[in-house]
């Protein structure tokens, strides 16, 4: 079994010693069954990762203590990917984003379209960030995607124009080919904006006006997709072709 992973914002220095307790400590010693002399990783999801070993157990109050044996920084996925994405109902809302954190999302933000169905509330926030921690845990991911506020089509492309080598990609039926496009943009972009519209799809008028501001449409294939495997397809593509190895 691989050495499991832990949230843990405030990473001490190497040979410091910590005490794992509450949700995480009942989860190392529950569903992970560590015992005293096992390794773990602790990650504060800024890129630091720390590897530790459990020196003692305490299983009634359900505490443990931990030695930090080293620290490290962990290299970020270049480019930097940020889905803006109208938000699906329900339980859907977790397979989005626990999906895309698997693949190396650096931000998320609720878009605001003229036919969203769900507006994000601080309830979802903090669903979210638990979810969001939960599958870096799962996917080994040093990296926590930020939660951001809700924004619309035109706060994306100016977000994105204000950084430099920043691109925007529209998912919409009519697009163009997104792995030739994707190919394009290897080597040449700081990071990408994707957007991704809620199920009646984005109005004429703001694929248009997003074209006109330097958007590029992409197609996801000829069958319509929900909103979380649009998000899904379109991320798993921009991380296989972005970050596949150059051909020697």
């Amino acid at each position: 079994m691989s050495e499991a992973w832990f949230y843990w914002p405030d990473l001490p220095e190497p040979e410091s010693r910590v005490t794992l307790s509450g949700r995480e400590a009942r989860h190392a010693f529950g569903a992970r069954r560590l015992a005293e002399g096992d390794a773990l990783h602790l990650f504060d999801g800024c890129g630091r990762v720390a590897r530790a070993t459990v020196e003692n157990v305490e299983t009634r109050s359900h505490r443990a203590t931990l030695l930090v044996q080293s620290v490290e920084q962990a290299e970020a996925l270049h480019p930097a990917v940020h889905l803006a994405c109208a938000l699906p109902k329900g339980d859907r809302q977790s397979t989005l984003l626990t999906m895309a954190a698997q693949l190396g999302l650096d931000s998320f933000s609720p878009l605001r379209t003229e036919r969203r169905v769900v507006k994000p509330t601080a309830a979802f926030t903090e669903r979210a960030q638990r979810w969001l921690i939960e599958s870096c845990k799962q996917s080994r991911q040093a990296y926590l995607p930020r939660i951001e506020p809700e924004r619309t089509i035109d706060e994306v492309i100016e977000r994105a124009a204000a950084r430099n080598g920043g691109r925007v990609l529209i998912a919409h039926p009519n697009g163009g080919d997104m792995p030739a496009i994707v190919k394009e943009l290897k080597g040449n972009v700081s990071e990408v904006h994707v957007l991704i519209g809620p199920e009646g799809g984005f109005t004429p008028d703001e694929v248009d006006h997003a074209v006109a501001a330097g958007a590029r449409r992409v197609s996801l294939g000829p069958t319509t997709l929900r909103i979380e495997t649009a998000a899904v397809v379109m991320l798993g593509t921009l991380r296989a072709l972005l970050n596949e190895p150059s051909a020697a």
